[in-house]
């Protein structure tokens, strides 16, 4: 994993926006900034969807499943003893008098079962027997608006990797799939077998098959997006304008450009940029290392940034220019054609991780959709979306409000009966 980066200046806010696993925070500087507890250097925006957990999980599953394979192989594994020959010999005849090993069964990919029988009994409550048609209109009436949700969007990728010609070899799917078990059996409660674990979750083994499919589907028309290019590695140096409010801010904007200047004068007379950085910029978290800010997503960074980056070849400096909030000296290090080793392979892996729920909420937007079901989701509302909360409870010590009692049970009020009218003051006699 690259390390954590934030393409600006100014310290984020406590109001933080999870984008697939990285905290970002936005800062008055309009520059969206990665918390630095974070170990991705990349924004990742989040769908409250199925797609967007499942599929950053199984993703990061398979680079933990990767990097586990890589490393066993660089520790190396003991060698197998290797058995004499009077273990063979005598092993021999035995496998002769036993019967012929059986060969290793093909695996079956689960989909979804036929119908029952409605007058099949599925269970028993003291002796009284529910039956399978009672089930399943049960079943239909309960959790049908997420399953046709679960089939459309299976559906729209499907409709997308056929027209792209993308398809997935079962053998994919089975070892994404087998993967997937193996970590649900790691965590299975004491007492509960495999399948009721995942039946009781709602992910029978049909559906969590079917979503794994899609999944290596979405990850594929993904990477097909994915451009180095579009990834850039700078430097930067930064000069925060002192003030409170603007007023204050501008009355000291003049310092704080002197300062930029000064600090790419020295540059220009051939003071080394990390140097310059180390003894200028007051940006404390890329101050140490030179100003260095790694690989960053061209589609994170700020436009007014990206701008004066995009002026620049490789190896050269921009002059100091404002942005909100400060002054800011760049240098443009690499372009992501130019990544080595391992690197092409991570930018790819980071860029999927943020590129996929983009992509299919994208591939949601254009499909014309009809559910009779229940009204499909817009994408403002799978971004913000998911169950209602609770109501907040109320303090320690106050007591909560009152429930509205239904009309039958309210008691009745007598209305107000209006108060007799004073009679008028008499006028005083005169004697």
């Amino acid at each position: 994993m690259l390390p954590a980066e934030r393409s600006g200046y100014i310290d984020g806010g406590d109001s933080g926006v999870s984008l697939l696993g990285a905290e970002f925070h936005p800062d008055p500087a309009g520059i969206t900034t990665p918390c630095a507890e974070s170990h991705s250097c990349y924004g990742r925006r989040t769908m409250k969807r199925w797609i967007g957990c499942l599929m950053t999980a199984l993703l990061v599953l398979n680079l933990s499943a990767a990097q586990q394979g890589s490393s066993a192989q660089k520790t190396g594994q003991k060698p197998t003893p290797q058995k004499s020959s009077q273990q063979k010999q005598s092993q021999k005849p035995a496998q002769q008098k036993g019967a012929t090993s059986k060969p290793a069964q093909k695996f079956q990919p689960p989909t979804l079962p036929p119908l029952p029988d409605p007058n099949q009994v599925v269970a028993t409550v003291n002796g009284e027997p529910i039956r399978a048609g009672e089930l399943l209109r049960a079943a239909y009436d309960w959790y049908s608006a997420e399953a046709i949700e679960d089939m459309i969007l299976m559906r729209i990728i499907e409709q997308e990797a056929r027209k792209q010609k993308v398809s997935v070899k079962p053998e994919e799917v089975e070892a994404r799939y087998k993967q997937q078990l193996q970590n649900a059996e790691a965590s299975l409660p004491a007492g509960m077998s495999l399948e009721d674990f995942l039946r009781r979750n709602r992910f029978p083994p049909s559906r969590l098959y079917a979503r794994v499919r899609a999944q290596l589907l979405a990850e594929k028309l993904a990477e097909r997006r994915i451009n180095l290019d579009n990834f850039i590695e700078y430097s930067q140096i930064i000069i925060r304008i002192q003030g409170n409010n603007p007023e204050e801010q501008e009355k000291n904007a003049p310092a704080a450009e002197a300062k930029a200047r000064e600090a790419y004068q020295k540059i220009s007379e051939g003071l080394d940029f990390a140097e310059a950085a180390k003894q200028y910029s007051e940006d404390s978290f890329t101050k140490d290392r030179g100003g260095k800010m790694n690989w960053q997503y061209k589609r994170f960074i700020v436009p007014d940034i990206l701008q004066q980056l995009e002026k620049l070849k490789p190896g050269q400096v921009s002059e100091p220019f404002r942005t909100l909030g400060g002054y800011m000296i760049v240098r443009l290090e690499r372009t992501g054609s130019q990544a080595k080793g391992e690197e092409p392979q991570q930018i790819k892996q980071q860029a999927l991780q943020m590129e996929l729920s983009d992509y299919v909420r994208q591939l949601q937007s254009r499909a014309k959709i009809t559910n009779t079901i229940v009204k499909p989701l817009t994408p403002e509302q799978m971004m913000g979306g998911g169950p209602p909360r609770p109501a907040p409870r109320p303090p320690a010590g106050r007591p909560p409000a009152p429930r509205p009692q239904p009309p039958s049970q309210q008691p009745e009020q007598k209305p107000e009966q209006p108060k007799p009218e004073q009679p008028p003051a008499k006028p005083e006699q005169k004697p």
